[in-house]
C-alpha cells in the first residue's frame, strides 16, 4: 500500500456519520488470565458522539506510523495441495473473510476469532479486542487526480482490528461537579491506543487486495511475528531493527579487510539513493539478495568477497533454534520461521542513518551529516592511523570556540 492509499483509508476513520461507512464494532474484553470477561456488539452510529470518537482514534492509530517498520504488509500464505484443485486460501484468511462476510453479525464466527487472537497474543494484563466491518464507495479519480464523487469504482469490504491495553486508573481526589466538593475517586479501567491490529484486505492500487493484509505493531523491535502467523497466516519480515542489525552484520562478514571507510560511505550514499528514489515515486524500497549484490559490486567489492555472499545472506533469514525456557517473541522478530522467498528482503530505509552518521571507536564518537561525508577521510600520518576531518568553518568545544 502507497501512503496514498493508507492516508485515503485512515481518512474514513472520522467523526463523520456521511463518510464513516462503519456498519458495527465487536469487541472481547480478555484479563490476564486470558478470559474472556465480556464481549459485546453495537451499532456504531447509534452509539454516543463521545464515545464513537474515542472509538475512532483507536481505529485511525491501527493507520498509524512509519512503513515497513509500524506498517507492514504482509502476503498470508496459501494451503499447498498435492492435487493443486480447490481454494488454496488458509483457513486463517478464510476467517477473515468469513467476519466481512457475516457483517459481524455471526457469534460463532466472532467466538473463533478472539479465541484464536487469545491464544496466540502474548500479553500479561488485560486487553480489548475490537473489530469494526466498513464499506467503502470507492470514488473515481480524474488523470490530475480529482475525486468524481458520483462515480465509484468499487465497494471496499473490510473488517480493521484493534489490540488495546487496559490499564486501571490511579485513586486520587477528583472534582464531583454534582455536590461542587472533591472527592476519592473509584478507580476504573481504561483503553489505551493500540498495541497491534491489521487491516484485512489491503487496500492497493485503491482496490482491496484479498491476498495481503496491512498489519500494526505500535512496537518495532517486537512485532509479535507469531501472532502474526497463526492469526493471519503470514509470515513477518524481519523486524527493522533486526534489519539493520542483520545488515551490519551481513557486510562486516562480507567486506572483510575491504570494509574501508570509502567503501562503507558508497554504499551509504548508494543506500540513499535508492530510498529518495522510491520515496518519490510512493513505493517502499526493498532490496533482494541480488539488489544487495549489485549495491556491493557497484562499491568495488572483490568477487572473492562476493563468492559466498548468497550463503550469508540466506543465513540471516534462517531460524535459530533456541531451548524452549528462551523462547520468546523478540527472538522471533530477529529470525522469523519459514520466511517465504519474497519476504527475504531488507527495506533500505532500515539500513541507512538519519541526517547523521556516526564514526566512533572506542575512545570517541563523531557525527556528520550525512550529506557532507566527503569531509571524512582516513590517512596514515607519522605511522599513525588517523581520521582526518576537513574544517570549513568554526570549531567549538563544548560551546567554547577554538582556533586552528
Amino acid at each position: 500500500m502507497k501512503p496514498s492509499d493508507i492516508s485515503e483509508i485512515k481518512h474514513l476513520y472520522q467523526l463523520d456519520p456521511e463518510r464513516c461507512g462503519i456498519h458495527r464494532i465487536s469487541g472481547c474484553y480478555v484479563n490476564g488470565e486470558k478470559t474472556r470477561v465480556v464481549e459485546f456488539t453495537e451499532n456504531f452510529l447509534t452509539l454516543p458522539e463521545e464515545e464513537r470518537f474515542k472509538y475512532l482514534e483507536i481505529f485511525r492509530k491501527t493507520l498509524s506510523g512509519t512503513r515497513d517498520r509500524n506498517l507492514l504488509l504482509l502476503r498470508p500464505r496459501q494451503v499447498h495441495r498435492e492435487d493443486h484443485s480447490g481454494d488454496m486460501t488458509g483457513e486463517e484468511v478464510k476467517l477473515l473473510q468469513t467476519l466481512i462476510e457475516t457483517d459481524l453479525k455471526d457469534e460463532a464466527v466472532l467466538k473463533e476469532f478472539y479465541d484464536r487472537v487469545i491464544e496466540h497474543f502474548q500479553y500479561i494484563d488485560n486487553y480489548l479486542i475490537l473489530l469494526a466491518r466498513q464499506n467503502y464507495d470507492v470514488p473515481g479519480k480524474t488523470l490530475d487526480g480529482l475525486e468524481l464523487e458520483d462515480a465509484s469504482e468499487e465497494v471496499y469490504r473490510h473488517v480493521l482490528c484493534a489490540i488495546c491495553p487496559v490499564k486501571p486508573t490511579k485513586p486520587g481526589l477528583g472534582y464531583d461537579p454534582t455536590d461542587k466538593a472533591f472527592h476519592n475517586l473509584t478507580p476504573g479501567q481504561i483503553v489505551e491506543l493500540p498495541m497491534n491490529g491489521f487491516l484485512y484486505p489491503a487496500f492497493v492500487e485503491r482496490s482491496a487486495d484479498p491476498d495481503m493484509v496491512l498489519y500494526y505493531s505500535k512496537d518495532t523491535v517486537d512485532i509479535r511475528p507469531g501472532f502474526a502467523d497463526a492469526v493471519l497466516g503470514s509470515g513477518t519480515p524481519l523486524a527493522a531493527n533486526g534489519q539493520k542489525e542483520s545488515f551490519t552484520e551481513l557486510l562486516t562478514e562480507t567486506l572483510g579487510e575491504e570494509g574501508d571507510l570509502s567503501t562503507v560511505l558508497q554504499i551509504q550514499d548508494s543506500l540513499r539513493e535508492i530510498v529518495k528514489e522510491k520515496k518519490e515515486e510512493q513505493e517502499s524500497p526493498v532490496l533482494n539478495k541480488e539488489d544487495v549484490r549489485v549495491i556491493l559490486s557497484d562499491c568495488g567489492v572483490a568477487e572473492e568477497r562476493l563468492k559466498d555472499f548468497d550463503e550469508r545472506f540466506d543465513a540471516v533469514f534462517t531460524v535459530q533454534e533456541q531451548p524452549e525456557t528462551e523462547k520468546d517473541e523478540t527472538a522471533l522478530s530477529r529470525y522469523p520461521e519459514d520466511v517465504p522467498i519474497e519476504d527475504r528482503i531488507f527495506v533500505a530505509s532500515n539500513l541507512v542513518p538519519g541526517r547523521k552518521l556516526e564514526v566512533k571507536n572506542a575512545d570517541f564518537t563523531i557525527r556528520i551529516n550525512t550529506d557532507r561525508t566527503e569531509l571524512l577521510e582516513t590517512r596514515v600520518i607519522d605511522g599513525k592511523k588517523c581520521l582526518v576531518i576537513e574544517l570549513e568553518d568554526g570549531v567549538s568545544v563544548n560551546g567554547i570556540p577554538i582556533g586552528i
